[in-house]
């Protein structure tokens, strides 16, 4: 198994270097690259965002979300001919904002490979697809604050009903962030699936 290109999107208000700090654990097991939102972030400071969240509601969320794909899709696609590989090689991997933009990267059909989503929540329309199907890990945190666990729970309720492989962590004590049951649990991930075979059974559910 060759080893794998992590592509690491981070949360509102963060950076690409702060993500890649909460993932060095996986560098045993991975190449990661983090990237930086694609805007400054808009409640202060020098962090980044995928999209804005002020003023944010339930209801215009997803086309937030649907507004920001176009961009990454483009990154993603420049990075992978960067490294003469295809978008689907690529591991996506987000925390939080960048989970949001990784599920909504899945349930569109753009990313039929392997992802990763960490304290995240679906806010994009499910595409059915048979033929663009992801192998897809979750991993919440029950005593997560900020984005709560059932999040998680229904969007992997969602895409797995859509066709997509899922398995889902949920783990206890961390709270909103990447501890290192996460990273233990990803690298696992890693090193136990592999890109070109779909190995998950669907809506399985892991306690850790």
């Amino acid at each position: 198994m060759s080893r794998p290109l992590v592509v690491a999107l981070h949360g509102v208000g963060s950076s690409a270097r702060d993500m890649a700090v909460a993932l060095a654990p996986l560098e045993r097991f991975a190449e990661v690259l983090a990237l930086d939102g694609l805007d400054p972030f808009d409640g202060g400071g020098a962090g980044r965002q995928w999209f804005s969240v002020a003023g944010v509601t339930e209801a215009d969320r997803p086309l937030r979300v649907a507004e920001a794909l176009p961009s990454l899709v483009d990154r993603l696609d420049r990075l992978a001919k960067d490294r003469s590989l295809k978008r689907d090689d690529l591991v996506l991997l987000g925390f939080s904002q960048g989970a949001i933009m990784t599920l909504a990267m899945v349930a569109q059909g753009l990313h039929p490979g392997r992802a990763v989503a960490i304290a995240g929540r679906l806010a994009a329309p499910v595409v059915p697809t048979e033929e663009r199907l992801a192998s897809l890990l979750l991993v919440h945190d029950r005593a997560d604050r900020v984005m709560p666990s059932a999040l998680s729970v229904e969007a992997a309720a969602r895409l797995s009903a859509a066709g997509h492989f899922v398995k889902l962590l949920l783990t206890d004590g961390i709270g909103h962030g990447i501890g290192f049951p996460t990273t233990a649990a990803v690298a696992d991930w890693l090193t136990t699936t592999d890109s070109s075979r779909n190995e998950f059974h669907s809506d399985q559910r892991i306690t850790m």
